[in-house]
């Protein structure tokens, strides 16, 4: 079967459901608070007092806190988890071999992992600072930015040269 456009799409939006299925099946579980809690929200407060140590924030259930009086409490959907979701869809999808995809999937969650936390400190700095840009900036903005860059990094990845198979050896001269 032959690559095409369409067949991407179809096998991106497939595994995107599938995946985001089973993400959402494994809500409330020891993984679930693994990858949003342990993974995602407490390496951004640490960064968060890394970069501004007087705030002290704190993880409080999916809250982050500071006794200055902001707290951004992290619901299902706004935790970045979709990101690093239509990353795996997209690569697994795109016909490359299995080690162009391991790069792309270390690379690309990497980044989606930096973009995550950048946003979540984003959100917590205008909520604390100017909350008057909050509705825009979590509205619109933040959510679509990250977005935005994967797509260019996916771009990028999947427009090397092809690898999907190796150079056929050339017959002998004669």
């Amino acid at each position: 079967m032959r690559a095409t456009p369409l067949l991407f799409a179809f096998k991106f939006l497939v595994l995107f459901a599938a995946l985001f299925g089973a993400f959402e099946a494994s809500r409330g579980t020891a993984f679930e608070s693994f990858v949003v809690e342990d993974a995602l929200l407490r390496p951004t407060v640490g960064l968060i007092n890394a970069v501004t140590p007087g705030e002290h924030a704190m993880l409080v259930a999916r809250s982050i806190r500071s006794p200055g009086g902001a707290s951004l409490h992290v619901i299902r959907g706004c935790e970045g988890i979709e990101l690093f979701l239509m990353l795996v869809a997209a690569i697994v999808a795109f016909p490359a071999s299995l080690a162009r995809r391991l790069q792309g999937l270390l690379t690309g969650s990497l980044l989606a992992w930096v973009l995550s936390v950048a946003r979540l400190m984003a959100l917590y700095y205008i909520l604390r600072y100017s909350p008057a840009a909050w509705e825009a900036l979590h509205g619109l903005v933040l959510p679509l930015g990250p977005i935005v860059l994967m797509g260019f990094f996916f771009l990028r990845w999947s427009s090397t040269p092809p690898d999907l198979l190796p150079p056929k050896p050339l017959g002998r001269a004669a």
